[in-house]
């Protein structure tokens, strides 16, 4: 029987994801005040980071080849047997999407069609409630001046709802397709992504396997262009921003995210701008914002960030915010924090720490409980391990039951490393797909960093996000029609095959697949002469889409977070589900451990 206490504080976190989802849509620039009250932030300015990466293949051979672990392993293949059953349950009602449509197709990536022949392109627009002259210029890609020009309008607040508004001349019909704007020629659209130069990471242990993103891109671009004819007439002109995740000549990552968004929207100057480098620097308020471009992106950002994008902004996943009351409702379902104490370590990153603060900090007083909070400096790189002595010291003083480790994937394995070596009992680690902790790319590097013994302490957490592609998953084969559709088309095509060579880069391939359909389907809909504000707002209103995990994805004006469901996965170490693939899950694995629901449950 549910108490009434119990049943409170699921209704308060409902309320608080309600609120995340709409904050998601209708969220402003202003910046909350923050102040941290009965909690400790350790701040100090010394970075202590001794340990060096550690490869330690040998101690997991040595340490668990046991009978104890294979009937671990059996067990875990039982539950992963269910799950994946139901995981390729995909059903077509449910996901509401036109098949006979030229680019979304489940047996193949597009289909050849007949390109619209003429079109008029409106010239005017109504003035709506709310609306002012720069608001109306700023989404149709003009200054102020340019439409007070064009209207011949000397005071811009002289303005009524429903006045007819030029934005442009009107084109002609049966002339086939124009330039209408930056970035839209009469033969091409320009689209830009990032890509990221992970290389000095793996000085520090780092893997990046996701394989070669240009030669992905490339090869499904090709197929739209080539082998369906392009959109009305043009091309997709793919153009690559080269950044990286580490300081370069003492310039910061911060800094240099800004510059890799306005080589993609200045230089190019790209319609829209893809992210799923994972460490591209802060770059999301430069594209959307102050250059009136389109960004999706695969990172778990602040809500923050929609508020002045106008439905530029697109996320392959969940806000912070979203993720974070996700998080707290699966815990608070489950009692794992009853009666616990409570620690949050996370980094200095203002915007991001802001959201931890409103999303997880605040959310955990309302419900009576009081953490802990314990703030590492970054100092502008991706290395947050200053004041880490202060933070092993607080967590010393009073170990946490329940740990919230909301760092980067780079700087996660230190802190993991510290509590071990001051002898820190282990406690229940609960992570959401913030800083790609859901990631296997992730808890590799725990591995790499700090070997078996720390991989062996990280065994267990829990991961709350949306339906994942596990490695498992992937290695037995195991895909929906989707994702078949997608790797046979990418074999097709592809000279370098790549997820033969190493079976992980399959994630990259299927995520570069559906979000290239996004923009495919955006591009189509948008008709033959689109400007650069129909394709934007085309894309912000697809609806729903085919994704790789688990269905129900969709893009909505109100709803610029692609996930509509979630799912409960753990992090295993060792993962060795059969002697076939022992060697391949060294690292450990995430599971999904039961099956998906939707984000908006009763």
């Amino acid at each position: 029987m549910v108490s009434g206490d119990q049943l409170m504080r699921s209704r308060y976190i409902k309320f608080a994801l309600l609120i995340a989802l709409i904050a998601s849509a209708c969220s402003t620039e202003s910046t909350q005040e923050m102040e941290i009250v009965d909690s400790e932030i350790l701040k100090n300015n010394s970075i202590v980071s001794t340990s060096q990466p550690v490869s330690d293949s040998k101690t997991y051979d040595d340490n668990y080849q046991t009978e104890a672990f294979k009937e671990e392993t059996l067990e875990l293949s039982e539950i992963q047997k269910n799950t994946w059953e139901f995981s390729i349950d995909f059903s077509e009602q449910s996901l509401r999407i036109d098949r006979g449509h030229p680019f979304q197709s489940i047996e193949e990536f597009c289909r050849i069609y007949s390109p619209i022949k003429e079109e008029i392109l409106p010239a005017t627009v109504q003035v709506k409630k709310g609306e002012s002259l720069a608001i109306i210029a700023s989404r149709h890609d003009l200054t102020l001046e340019e439409i007070l020009e064009m209207n011949e309008i000397a005071n811009p607040n002289l303005i009524f709802v429903g006045q007819e508004i030029r934005i442009g001349e009107e084109i002609q019909t049966g002339i086939g397709p124009q330039a209408t704007g930056r970035g839209i020629t009469e033969d091409s659209i320009i689209i830009s992504y990032i890509r990221t130069d992970n290389s000095e990471l793996a000085i520090h242990g780092f893997e990046d396997f996701r394989g070669d993103l240009s030669e992905i891109f490339s090869s499904f671009v090709k197929i739209l262009n080539e082998d369906c004819g392009g959109f009305h007439g043009r091309k997709i002109d793919l153009r690559e921003v080269l950044t990286y995740p580490i300081q370069v000549s003492e310039i910061d990552t911060s800094t240099l995210g800004n510059i890799a968004c306005l080589d993609a929207t200045k230089e190019i100057p790209a319609v829209i701008v893809v992210d799923i480098s994972g460490f591209s620097g802060s770059l999301e308020k430069c594209v959307v914002d102050e250059n009136k471009t389109a960004l999706i992106s695969s990172k778990v950002l602040p809500s923050k960030y929609f508020g002045n994008s106008d439905g530029r902004l697109l996320l392959d996943n969940f806000s912070a915010e979203q993720a974070f009351s996700l998080m707290l409702d699966f815990s608070e379902e489950n009692n794992l924090l009853s009666d616990k104490s409570i620690a949050i370590v996370a980094d200095d990153t203002l915007e991001e720490f802001e959201s931890v603060f409103t999303g997880l900090v605040e959310t955990l007083r309302k419900l009576n409980y009081n953490p802990s909070v314990y703030l590492l400096s970054c100092e502008g790189g991706i290395f947050c391990n200053a004041g880490i002595e202060k933070t092993i010291e607080g967590l010393t003083e009073k170990p946490p039951d329940v740990l919230f480790p909301l760092l980067n994937p780079i700087s996660l394995p230190e802190l993991l490393t510290q509590m071990i070596q001051n002898d820190l009992p282990k406690p229940q680690i609960i992570q959401s797909g913030f800083n790609q902790q859901d990631d296997e790319i992730s808890t590799n590097h725990i591995f790499n960093y700090g070997g078996a013994e720390v991989a062996n302490y990280y065994n267990g957490s829990l991961i709350i996000s949306h339906p994942y592609v596990e490695d498992q998953r992937v290695n037995d084969g195991v895909f929906s029609d989707f994702e078949d559709m997608c790797l046979t088309e990418y074999s097709r095509i592809s000279n370098l095959d790549q997820h033969t060579i190493d079976y992980r880069r399959t994630k990259t391939i299927l995520r570069v697949c559906s979000v290239l359909r996004y923009i495919a389907r955006a591009l189509y809909d948008s008709g033959i002469n689109p400007s650069r504000r129909k394709i934007h707002e085309t894309l912000s209103n697809l609806e729903s889409v085919d994704t790789p995990g688990l269905p129900l994805g969709s893009f909505h004006s109100y709803k610029p977070t692609m996930p509509s469901s979630i799912q409960k996965m753990e992090y295993k170490f060792p993962c060795v589900l059969n002697k076939e693939t022992e060697l391949r899950n060294q690292y450990g694995c995430i599971i999904s451990t039961d099956h998906s629901e939707s984000i908006y449950r009763e």
